[in-house]
């Protein structure tokens, strides 16, 4: 799977290509469908996800919640393509997060920060039939765990929808996944992500 990430000046989610969450191998198929669009400014990378969900949980607000028992919208982030490390962002419709770094799953790390929703500017939102979240992410962030990090060239990512605790548990995500279990830590099953240029 291919998604080129645009340069905006700021994000017009008009002008910005939509990728489906088609990707659902383990459970029987169900009423939840999601959709996720990103783009960057050359200092940030934003992200606007939102997901089609009739019943929505949302109870968890603890920084260490596992959010993905919640309705949950998640972004699997490799900013370097040729590095196995990577971020994941786990938002849930009160803007709960987790936030994970690492490579195998042994040696993945829980990441807390003072102020999440402040950092990331995350917003969530309703609409008539689900939910959605935008949420950013600075480069100066990203160049703390990857020093040199640019928007630029290629990078690997995934994004899924989940719902562990949910009425109706689900899993989707945009690049297929190849495992027989439910399992999102799986670099392999990453798609290839671009930055794009800034025109002009």
């Amino acid at each position: 799977m291919f998604y080129e990430i645009p340069y905006r000046e700021r994000p017009d989610w008009e002008s910005v290509g939509e990728v489906t969450l088609c990707h659902a191998p383990w459970l029987a198929p169900c009423d939840v469908a999601a959709w996720a669009q990103a783009c960057h400014d050359g200092e940030r990378l934003y992200v606007r996800m939102r997901a089609r969900e009739r019943e929505i949980r949302a109870e968890l607000t603890d920084p260490l919640s596992q959010v993905c028992e919640d309705s949950c919208l998640e972004f699997f982030f490799a900013p370097d393509a040729r590095d196995e490390r990577y971020f994941n962002f786990e938002w849930n419709p009160l803007g709960t997060l987790y936030f994970g770094f690492g490579g195998a799953r042994k040696t993945r790390v829980r990441q807390i920060v003072p102020d999440a929703r402040a950092l990331f500017s995350v917003e969530t939102f309703a609409t008539a039939d689900g939910w959605g979240v935008t949420f950013s992410i600075p480069g100066q962030l990203i160049r703390t765990y990857f020093p040199g990090f640019a928007f630029e060239g290629e990078a690997a990512g995934n994004f899924y929808k989940c719902g562990d605790g949910t009425r109706t548990p689900h899993y989707l995500a945009w690049s297929p996944l190849t495992s027989s279990v439910p399992d999102y830590h799986r670099r392999q099953d990453f798609g290839r992500l671009t930055f794009g240029k800034r025109e002009g």
